[in-house]
């Protein structure tokens, strides 16, 4: 950030960042092994001001001892469920997620939709028109003709949409208008009876496998179309209807639907498994093997996207930078096994320290940790620094105490 409080990108943390410096000792023993602990904890404090000339917000400094959403450092990364009837992620946020992530290839899909019906209905049409004058038929065209621009009008209306919400709520209402539509054209042209079975059952399969809907709201447009239809058809033929044409189209009529819901759901929970494993993959690719807590490349993504946010809305960004001194002396003389538990006790503690579902905790290299505290300000991020070393001190007193306790 410049002077005035607009943002130049994102320069390195020590040229762009204030900083303050807090140090505790502890009076321990230099040759016990809880030494990692309690020789000397250096908190490097650096605290990110997006908007220097607003003022901070006190709120964002009372930090919350809310643990809604923590999960301990040392837990392993889990691929998200799918519900097996529903084809849905457990997580709902995790199934917003995946819905905004192909909401784009979905909108495309479904305007190609909408010129390939437009197409296929100008040849209908235009079938229709020659047929209209070969019997010199005064048969209106006006259905048929608006079969044609519908479509176009949708793919328009689709194209101006920004969220997978609307998309499948104008899918749905899209579907509606079609089917009315169709089954009027089919009312007025009585000769094609005959399509009545087929129309039906290309409907249900089109609901079911293409359009870019939840499971569920495709169970629902299909049923609601297999109850209207034959009833429909049903009134418009009257006893003209042989029975066993109508009795034929049922059969066909639940066999669809029922092909329709195995496919749709096989699909959906093939597609949402992948996106869990990729989810799942991207974890473990951003995660700490050793300490279970975010690694380099999670914290340095994060850092990015939050000064970016922090920077469009004016609010504070807040940084720890957290060093365990005299590190390799320990790990030197106690071996790396004892080394690699203080490191994961430290990471539990500084995670159990935060609270806040969206702060981030990583370890940043080696002994060095890093905190990063969105719309957090200076008396906010202090308070956390004392929490953590207050934690640090009582967790190295119980081990030191454990260790000198006589047998």
């Amino acid at each position: 950030m410049d002077a005035g409080g607009r943002a130049t990108g994102i320069p390195s943390t020590k040229r762009c960042l204030g900083r303050a410096r807090t140090t505790k000792k502890f009076g321990q023993p230099r040759n016990s092994p809880c030494a990692g602990f309690h020789d000397l904890l250096n908190a490097e404090l650096f605290l990110a001001l997006p908007a220097p000339r607003r003022e901070l917000q006190p709120p964002m400094d009372q930090r919350t001892e809310d643990y809604a959403g923590y999960r301990h450092a040392t837990v392993e990364p889990q691929q998200v469920p799918v519900t097996r009837w529903s084809a849905q992620l457990l997580d709902p946020q995790v199934e917003r997620d995946f819905r905004v992530d192909r909401f784009a290839e979905d909108q495309r899909r479904v305007m190609l939709l909408m010129v390939l019906a437009s197409v296929v209905n100008a040849c209908n049409f235009a079938l229709q028109f020659h047929g209209a004058l070969a019997d010199g038929s005064d048969t209106t065209l006006l259905p048929a003709l608006a079969t044609v621009f519908m479509p176009l009008l949708a793919a328009a209306i689709i194209s101006r949409v920004r969220s997978p919400g609307m998309l499948e709520g104008l899918m749905a209402a899209f579907i509606v208008v079609g089917m009315f539509t169709r089954m009027t054209i089919m009312t007025v042209y009585p000769a094609t009876e005959f399509l009545w079975a087929t129309l039906i059952v290309s409907l249900i399969f089109i609901i079911y496998i293409y359009l870019p809907v939840r499971l569920a709201v495709s169970v629902a447009l299909a049923t609601g179309f297999s109850l209207m239809a034959p009833v429909w058809w049903f009134a418009v033929a009257g006893s003209t209807l042989p029975f066993e044409q109508m009795s034929r189209a049922l059969v066909w009529l639940v066999f669809a639907n029922a092909l329709g819901f195995i496919a749709a759901n096989s699909v959906q929970r093939a597609t949402r498994e992948r996106y869990a494993q990729s989810i799942l993959l991207k974890e473990l690719h951003s995660t700490d093997a050793m300490t279970g807590i975010g690694n380099r490349r999670r914290f340095d993504d994060a850092f990015e996207r939050e000064w970016r946010r922090c920077s469009r809305s004016g609010k504070p960004l807040s940084l720890l930078m957290i060093d365990v001194d005299h590190f390799k002396a320990y790990n030197d003389h106690y071996g790396h096994l004892h080394g690699d538990d203080c490191l994961r006790q430290v990471a539990s503690l500084l995670v159990a320290s935060i609270g806040r579902p969206g702060d981030l905790v990583a370890r940043y290299g080696g002994e060095e940790f890093v905190a990063l505290f969105p719309e957090t300000g200076e008396e906010g991020a202090r308070a956390v620094a004392a929490k953590i070393m207050m934690a640090l001190a009582r967790a190295a007193t119980r081990t030191w105490s454990c260790l000198t306790r006589p047998s």
